[in-house]
């Protein structure tokens, strides 16, 4: 299915949900591999690494699980991480051809693509890219939209394919943003397709695909609700400027060039801004999908219920007192003091005594018709 959509307000900027933090990637031995290159290279979310880390752990995963479920969230922004002998990759199982904008753009704006950006590469990106056609898709989800379904049952195996949408721009020879190249008759295109994943439906880290998603639905509900608000409403998410470094849109107020405590992911963490309910509803959605996958399959122990009594850096808290912490603690950019303080939690979970899950399966009764 083909669409063409024509808007006003829009940008192509680079697409985060839980933004990466100055913090390096930590592999499943410990290893630490310090941030490298430019800013968001070689960095990592403290959400959708650490923290699903320790919720795994709490709803009664292994610990080589709960290192699956965190390395694949974490790979849906970063497409690959180090390691050795050889670094963790998303990968993709192919794209689909693009729209000519020769043919589906005419009477139209079509001399620059500015979606998919320049810095996407067929060949070698990741079908999660956040420069990709599926960057709306995969990071901008909507809470209770058929997108973010889809995700959930393809992430949990109820279906064995992913039905998602493409997403692309064209504009003027001097648009530089999607919203330039609206507001001067440049050209929009959405088309459903089945996306190719490479990873099979069900597994852990289609699971933990998902619970990005979940999470960055959270993460991006009110820049959504801001987009929506607009008319016509933008077909798809993405943090919107309407030039480069403009911040009058509020909601989705990101430069991945230069983050701030105060810009839109910023604001998901400490104690000065209400944004930071966000991030809290979001950690308790994963948490309680990470309970129902851990009591369906793939969990040794019963999860612990969020009223859990612990003791994390010597303090008595609750696990949801823990996240609360673990949240509003400490500013955006303070991720090493937010690790630590999961490596509490994590050393009191593992301390924790834990009933183990005993699942009773059935024989499937047959009989001759």
């Amino acid at each position: 299915m083909l669409v063409l959509l024509f808007f006003l307000l829009g940008s192509a900027a680079l697409v985060l949900g839980f933004a990466e933090e100055e913090l390096g990637f930590r592999d499943r031995d410990g290893t630490y591999y310090p941030p490298s290159g430019d800013f968001p290279a070689d960095r990592i979310s403290t959400i959708h690494d650490d923290l699903t880390f320790g919720l795994a752990i709490a709803a009664g995963f292994t610990v080589t699980d709960s290192h699956t479920l965190r390395i694949w969230d974490q790979l849906v922004d970063s497409e690959v991480l180090p390691s050795q002998p050889v670094s963790y990759t998303y990968g993709n199982a192919g794209f689909y051809t693009p729209p000519n904008p020769l043919l589906a753009c005419a009477g139209k704006n079509h001399a620059r693509q500015i979606w998919p950006t320049s810095k996407f590469d067929a060949d070698t990106a990741s079908v999660t890219s956040r420069f990709g056609p599926y960057s709306p898709f995969f990071h901008f989800p909507h809470l209770g939209g058929a997108d973010l379904q889809a995700l959930h049952d393809w992430g949990w195996g109820i279906t064995d394919t992913l039905r998602g949408y493409e997403a692309y721009a064209w504009g003027r020879l001097t648009d530089l943003t999607l919203m330039q190249a609206v507001a001067n008759d440049g050209c929009i295109i959405t088309r459903t397709v089945t996306i190719s994943m490479p990873w099979e439906a069900g597994s852990l880290e289609a699971f933990a695909t998902y619970l990005h998603t979940l999470a960055d639905a959270h993460s991006h509900a009110d820049c959504v609700d801001a987009l929506a608000a607009h008319t016509p409403p933008a077909p798809w998410g993405t943090h919107t400027v309407p030039a480069l470094g403009d911040d009058s849109v509020y909601a989705c107020d990101y430069n991945p060039t230069s983050p701030q405590n105060d810009d839109a992911h910023g604001r998901e963490f400490g104690s000065t801004y209400t944004d930071t309910q966000r991030t809290i509803a979001a950690a308790r959605a994963v948490y309680a999908e990470l309970s129902a996958r851990s009591w369906a399959r793939e969990g040794v122990y019963v999860p612990l219920p969020l009223t859990a009594t612990l003791v994390v850096s010597g303090e008595e808290t609750t696990l949801d007192g823990a996240l609360v912490r673990f949240v509003t603690g400490w500013d955006y950019n303070e991720p090493a003091r937010r690790r630590a303080y999961m490596d509490s939690l994590v050393q009191a979970l593992m301390a924790q005594p834990r009933t183990s899950v005993r699942r009773v399966y059935l024989p499937l009764a047959m009989r001759n018709p």
